[in-house]
């Protein structure tokens, strides 16, 4: 939960650093730098607070079932294509 407010306290300082950058700055092409890379900052923030929230991490809401059989069939997924490779070349000899 605190990382949260800490996220959430990151993105409200770069909203106002924005705010009073955009006051500040006279020069259109200079507003566009300075909007653009602010932007990109706070879409990189979103992202890593994305990220980091667990709760919407695709695999926490896995049964152990559901984790069984994926990993069965990733282990048997590389046998199964070269015992096929293996029947297809003795087929075509």
């Amino acid at each position: 939960m605190s990382t949260r407010t800490a996220w959430d306290q990151e993105e409200e300082r770069m909203y106002n650093e924005l705010r009073s950058l955009v006051e500040e700055v006279e020069d259109p092409q200079q507003r566009k730098k300075m909007l653009n890379r602010m932007i990109k900052q706070l879409r990189n923030a979103r992202w890593r607070k994305k990220v980091l929230n667990m709760d919407n991490h695709p695999l926490s809401n896995l049964r152990p079932a559901q984790l069984g059989i994926m990993i069965t069939t990733g282990a048997l997924a590389p046998v199964i294509l070269f015992s096929i490779f293996i029947w297809v070349s003795l087929l075509l000899e």
